[in-house]
Formats: structure tokens, sequence, C-alpha cells
């Protein structure tokens, strides 16, 4: 400053509003350390948007949703919680319904803190170096304020990241998130379960997208079931197809040569997340079984079935249903324990994406452990109830990923067990073809007498006699027998147990060839050999009288029922009454009461079986309903058509429910119940 300066002449003030730093000083000696801790700025004014809401698809489906003022949208990646979040920020601010819109990507609590401090900077017209407080500013704002506001917190990582920086409960907050942690509940937060598209949103999606190029369409409604309705696959698809000139149909099988697809990368972090978990990578592993078996609904037991947990590095059954736990909080599976036989339940393409890359090592050692689980909680004798169902649908599952041959490889014995599960709910014809491929794989794979050949053999016979070709059957169940004495030594042990149900087998079909005199001589033969092993009372032995009772009702002119009247107190005693051969002799007890004429006792008898088979298989098992079916049958026959209309109506309108109104046994029913008017 120069020495002939006036020092009294300086005149330091201000006049008006100020925004930002101001240093007042007039003659100054020495050093001048000048500490700023906020910026001021104008505030800026409402209406205000904060952040960038991302586009509505082009092609975007709206679904309605129940909001609240707190809403968290969960689901797997790629169902579209985000557009729908984004759909409803843009509706909500065009409406002119919030003065305030903050979209924060809620990746981490940096992020969410810093978009917080950026909102309260704007909003106070003060920028705080300190993040933290900034966001505290924020949150204080919104308490203050009577204008309506939404703040959007999209794709939230961790429900933790959010601790002390909920919004206040006087506006509108959306989350969008593939969590379902606890932390996510509280006070007036509603969580919506985001789903897939329906099949028909995903045809409307796709017929949008492809709306200039209408060609393009063919293979949709493939491409829509391929893809389970994920939203995000099928952008990808269509955006896949219009690039590449190509027809739904010409993508799907581009899909299907594919060993790896970019909606893989969809999923790894929540992956990643849920094997940093404790215990340490152990979540991937069991996502690893979860990914071979039926996305439509695993049963429980079978993840926590020893051999599962052997893979799983010796967890326990509490360890594996935590990780499970852990694996539903991140949206990659979903987990109800109270379904019935289909607790775990995972999308189609998350377990694509996780097989994706697996080598032939890999996938054996996965799905030797999966089968060995699902063997050991199958059924001794199949019911076609809801438990049976979901592990046949599992054991399908299983062999479309890991194919016959491997199947047939590591000698499992599954293979027998999924193909006559198949023949006993009611896919005769299908259980008959499949063992015609097993048997093709095991001569081509096994050597010719091995347990794993044998019981694809007899498996073959059996379902080729029920699906109506006996003659067949018994040649081809004669020719195992003789065979017996070369079954590899390894498995020998095996066999007897095995060879005496062929010959059972091989009785039943020879006496619906027509010889039943002879189907009776087997039977006999057989029976002398277990009583001189077993004695009376044990289970084999009773079995094989109640096909004798069966064969002897068939030849028997004058006492059809007389061998069941025998035999029942004995099943009732030694296999108890709900045992599956003691309610289907009682059933067969009813039928040749109502062949033989003695309908009012028929219908007494099943009066009381039908209780007792919908107490034991369930309302809409096939065998409770053909039971029911035979009740209107013997209640028309007898006379009694105001009952038999009324049990046929209720009869026809389960089966409709469960069958489905083409079924030829829907049909038939209408027929019966039509000759009654």
């Amino acid at each position: 400053m120069s020495d002939d300066l006036d020092k009294g002449s300086v005149h330091n003030s201000v006049t008006g509003d100020v925004y930002g730093p101001l240093v007042q000083a007039g003659y100054v000696s020495g050093d001048i350390n000048l500490h700023t801790h906020t910026t001021l700025r104008p505030p800026a004014e409402l209406p205000l948007r904060i952040g960038v809401v991302p586009q509505r698809a082009a092609a975007f489906q709206h679904r309605e949703l129940p909001w609240k003022a707190v809403t968290v949208l969960s689901g797997l990646g790629g169902v579209g919680k985000t557009q729908l979040a984004a759909d409803h920020a843009a509706t909500e601010w065009a409406a002119g319904n919030v003065s305030l819109l903050v979209w924060v990507t809620a990746g981490s609590r940096n992020a969410i803190v810093s978009t917080f401090a950026e909102a309260a900077a704007e909003l106070t017209g003060r920028d705080e170096p300190d993040l933290e407080r900034g966001a505290r500013k924020f949150l204080e704002w919104l308490a203050a304020k009577d204008e309506p506001w939404l703040v959007v917190l999209d794709d939230l990582q961790d429900p933790e990241d959010l601790t002390g920086l909920w919004p206040p409960d006087n506006g509108r907050t959306l989350v969008t998130t593939r969590r379902r942690d606890a932390a996510l509940r509280g006070h007036e937060r509603q969580i919506l379960d985001v789903e897939t598209f329906s099949e028909t949103e995903s045809l409307n999606y796709l017929r949008t997208v492809l709306a200039d190029r209408p060609a393009l369409l063919d293979g949709a409604a493939e491409v829509v079931r391929e893809l389970g309705g994920l939203p995000l696959a099928l952008a990808q698809a269509g955006a896949y197809v219009l690039d590449q000139h190509l027809s739904c149909a010409d993508y799907l099988g581009r899909l299907a040569k594919s060993r790896r697809t970019s909606v893989a990368a969809t999923w790894s972090l929540s992956i990643e997340r849920a094997n940093s978990t404790h215990p340490k990578r152990v979540a991937g592993r069991l996502l690893d079984v979860i990914s071979v078996l039926d996305p439509h609904g695993i049963p429980l037991d079978v993840l926590t079935e020893p051999s599962v947990r052997s893979y799983l590095h010796k967890l326990d059954e509490t360890g594996v249903r935590e990780v499970l736990a852990t694996l539903h909080r991140l949206s990659l599976i979903t987990l109800d324990v109270g379904s019935t036989a289909r607790e775990v339940r995972v999308h189609a393409l998350v377990q694509r994406a996780h097989r994706d890359g697996w080598s032939v090592r890999q996938t054996k050692k996965v799905s030797r452990a999966t089968a060995t689980a699902l063997t050991a909680t199958w059924p001794k004798f199949y019911r076609n109830d809801a438990r049976g169902q979901a592990l046949l649908a599992n054991g399908e599952a299983l062999l479309s990923v890991i194919g016959m041959d491997m199947w047939v490889k590591e000698g499992l014995l599954l293979p027998s067990l999924l193909g006559n599960s198949l023949g006993d709910s009611g896919r005769v014809v299908e259980a008959r073809d499949y063992f015609d491929r097993l048997c093709e794989t095991t001569a081509r794979i096994r050597t010719p007498y091995d347990f794993t050949t044998m019981l694809a053999r007899i498996g073959r016979a059996a379902w080729r006699g029920k699906a109506g070709d006996p003659a067949g059957a018994v040649a081809e169940l004669e020719q195992i027998s003789a065979d017996e004495h070369r079954v590899s030594p390894i498995y020998r042990r095996f066999t007897p147990g095995l060879l005496q149900s062929a010959r059972q087998d091989l009785a039943h079909l020879r006496a619906q060839a027509g010889d039943v005199s002879g189907g009776i001589a087997d039977l006999e033969r057989i029976l002398a050999d277990q009583l001189g092993e077993h004695g009376p009372e044990h289970p084999e032995v009773l079995k094989t009288r109640y096909g004798l009772a069966k064969l002897h009702a068939e030849a028997a002119a004058d006492d059809p029922v007389g061998e069941f009247d025998r035999l029942l107190p004995d099943l009732h005693q030694v296999l108890g009454p709900d045992d599956t051969h003691t309610l289907m002799a009682r059933n067969d007890r009813a039928y040749w009461l109502a062949q033989s004429g003695r309908l009012a006792d028929a219908i007494g008898a099943l009066d009381q079986l039908v209780p007792d088979f919908e107490r034991v298989y369930g309302h809409d098992n096939l065998e409770t309903l053909f039971i029911r079916g035979g009740l209107v049958e013997c209640l028309t026959r007898n006379g009694e058509q105001a009952r038999a209309e009324v049990e046929g109506e209720r009869l026809l309108a389960d089966l409709v429910r469960v069958l489905g109104p083409g079924h030829e046994d829907v049909a038939e029913l209408r027929r019966t119940l039509g000759a009654n008017d």
C-alpha cells in the first residue's frame, strides 16, 4: 500500500445482501488467515428437482401399485424397480403433486450423504464442508416444511446405510432395493415385492418394442417363456433383435448356444455380497444346488439333507437356513417357509447366470450332491400330492441341466425313481418313453448287466405294459429274469428284491395280457418263497397277497370280494389303516362289490373311503378324485339320481380346476351327468 495513502480516508462498509465470502478490511499489518465454514448463495426456489431421474423405457409397461408415505420396492435385479420408481416420480412431478423431488442413487452411504448435502445446499443456500452435517440439514429442512416432497432412494445396497438418514414422515419416501432386511420395515413403511412381468405384459412389451418391425415378433411367446418375464432380459432381447434384424425365434436359437449372457452381471454383486457374509463363500455353493433344481419351488428338506450340507463345508441345518435367509434378503431367492413343499423359489435366469461358465467337473460335483439329496428325500411310495409333484419337478429340472448321459455315467439311483414317479403321477406314456431313452443310454454307457441297467430295463417293461403293451412287457420281463445270474457281482446283493418286484410285475402283466390263471400261478410261487423266508406277517407277504386278491377277483365268478375280506384285517394290523396298499385294497373291494351287483354295500364302502383318501392324499389328489368318480357312478347305477347329481357337480368343478376344462375325464363326467338329466 502506498505510503502517501491517507489512512484515515479509508471507509470499510457494506450495504445490501451479500452471498458468498466477505472480507472487510482497512489498513492491515502482518499476515492474514481467512477461515470459511460455509459458502452462501441464493436459496433455490420451489418447485425443484435434484438428481437425475432415469428416463422411462421406450416400451415401459405401467403397473398399478398401492403407493404409501414410505414405500420400499423390493425384488430381483432386473424386474423393473427403478423404472417403476422413475415412472411414479415423473408422474407425480408432472401432476404438480410434489414441490420437491430428490432422486438419490443409493449405492453407498457416502452416495446418500453426498446427495442429501447437495440438496441442503440448494435449499438453504449454504454449502457445508462436513457432508454428514449437510445431510442432517436436509432432513431438518424436510421436517420443517409444509410443501409436498418426494425422496427416491434408488438401488439401496445395504439398509444399514440409511441409519440416521431416513427422511421424516411428513412427506413421501420411495426406496428400491434387492434387500428384504427387517431394517427396511418401520412405522408406516410398506414393502412391495416387485415380480416379473406376466406373460401378457411381456408380450405387450415386445410388441411395443417391435411395433415398427412386426415380422420380428415370430417366436415372441417362446422368448417370453425362456426369459421368464424378466423386464431387464426382455429389454436386452428386444434391443438385440432390432439391432441384429433377427426374429425372436432366431434370437432364442442364439441364446441357447450362448455360454454367457449380459444378464448374468445383473446378479453378480448380490452373489458376491452373499458370499462375503458368515460363513464365508458358502452362499454361492448353496446357490449352486439351487441353480440345478426347479425354479418354481424346492422342498426345504432337500437343501438341508446331509449330502448338500457336506457340499456346504459340513454346515449344520441351522446354518443352511441362515444362508437361505441371506439369499432371500438379497433377492437372489424367495424363501417362503409357509409354503407346502416349495419353500425356496428362484428365477430361472438367476440359475442360468450362476451356472454360466461351470466346468464339466463342477457340474458333476454339484449334480452328484443334489441327486443324492433328492434320492434320500424321495418317498418309498410316490404320492401325487404337493410334495410328490414338487420332488418330481425338481428331478426333471436336474435332469434337464445335467443331461441323460451324465445322469447315467454317475450311476445314480434317481433316474429310475424319477421314471417310476412319472408313471405313478398318471403320465404313463411319458414314463414309458422316458425309460426307452434311459435304456438306450445305459446300453451305450454302462455294462449290460449292472444295477443301473437292470433298473432301467425293469422300468421300461413295467411302463410298457401299463401303457398298453402287456405282451411286450411280459417278453421283456421274462428276458430280465433269465439274465438274473449275469448281473455284475458287485451289484448282485441289490438284485433279489429288484428281480422279485420284476417277477410280480410279470405276473400282473401276464394276467393283463389275458392269462389270469398264469398270473395267479406266478404270484402263488412268489408267495410260497416269501412265506418260507419271512413268515405270514411280513409286509412283502401282505403286498403279494394283495396282488393275488386282485387276480382272484378277476377269476372268481361267485365271490370276487372274499380274498379282500380275509386280507384287509391283516393289512390294517401290519401296514396300518393309512398305508397305500390298505387304502387301495379297500377301493378294490368297493369296486368288486359294485361289479357283483351289491351297489348299496359299494356306496357304503366308498362313503367311508373318500374321507380317508382326502385326509391321507389330499382333496385334489387324482386317486381321490377318481374314487369320488366311482361313487358317482355307483349312485347313478343304484338309482340315487338326486345325490348322484350333487356329488357329480361338485366333482366336475374340482376336476375342471385340477385337470382343466379340456381333459378327457372332465368330458366323460360331463357326458355322464348329461345322460342323467
